[in-house]
């Protein structure tokens, strides 16, 4: 059988100029389709589109759109938003964010990914990160964004306010940053003086210009393991989380922004859970 033969039924609109595909009434199906999929009601349909259009929507433009008129663009845009979006009903959600439920939905309460530590900073800086927390969990290598990149006043006057601070380094004595100096190609003793230097910094620069009562909430405690994640957690609520790449330094890896948006589910608790879990085998200065 010839190639002619097998496609004899088929047609080549490439030969009919003056077909014209009827693009309304795929318009309309769409939109139908989109609501149908959603069991939605012509007035629950109009009532969820209305938030993300910004302008009212009424169950008699719904109809319309979906059996004589021309659905807008912006119209048809929401409409697939909702067909691809969890099930969701204007009873439950009145005014739901479908295009943050899809975006959360895929990438869980993963937030932003920044390619290295300094792209991170200048979209968020230390003061925007740490200003008004009243809680800081920190555990990495040496801990520079609160050491070296927060302001020393910054961070006396969030301990006299009464946040709690607990910082975890990787102990400048250990085994653990020698093997780091040596994946990271530093000299030895590198790192090492850099994390005695920081925590020198919190110890004598910060401890002793605060009220007793302020020191109480700053907790300084070393580890000594294979270090794997820098996770700084703000008010259990936001995360910022970078990991240790072989033969790659700290400042150059990758950082994400996770913000908890379930207590037991997503990346925020297991993240969590590494400051929490090293923090318990530690020893405190």
């Amino acid at each position: 059988m010839t190639s002619q033969e097998n496609y004899g039924e088929l047609i080549d609109l490439r030969g009919r100029a003056a077909y014209r595909p009827d693009v309304a009434s795929l318009a309309r199906s769409q939109l139908a389709a989109a609501r149908a999929e959603a069991k939605l009601t012509e007035e629950e349909f109009a009532e969820l589109l209305s938030p993300m259009l910004g302008w009212p929507v009424t169950a008699e433009a719904v109809h319309a759109w979906e059996t004589v008129t021309v659905p807008p663009g912006d119209a048809l845009v929401a409409a697939g938003l909702v067909r691809h979006s969890t099930p969701t009903t204007p009873a439950t959600q009145p005014s739901v964010d479908l295009v943050g439920q899809l975006i959360s939905d895929r990438f869980s309460d993963v937030t932003a990914v920044y390619a290295s530590r300094s792209e991170f900073m200048s979209s968020m800086p230390p003061h925007r990160l740490f200003d008004g927390a009243k809680s800081i969990d920190a555990v990495g290598l040496s801990l520079n964004l609160i050491c070296q990149q927060y302001s020393l006043p910054s961070l006396c006057s969030l301990l006299e306010s009464g946040t709690t601070i607990r910082c975890l380094f990787l102990d400048p004595e250990g085994e653990g940053i020698k093997r780091r100096e040596e994946e990271e190609r530093y000299p030895p003793g590198h790192l090492s003086a850099l994390n005695a230097l920081n925590i020198q910094t919190l110890q004598q620069r910060v401890l002793g210009q605060i009220s007793p009562e302020a020191q109480a909430r700053l907790q300084i405690a070393l580890y000594d393991e294979t270090i794997r994640f820098n996770v700084i957690t703000v008010d259990a609520r936001l995360c910022v989380v970078q990991p240790y790449l072989p033969e790659t330094r700290g400042v150059d890896s990758p950082t994400i922004l996770v913000q908890r948006r379930w207590p037991t589910a997503g990346l925020f608790p297991i993240f969590g859970q590494v400051f929490t879990s090293l923090w318990e085998r530690s020893v405190r200065l």
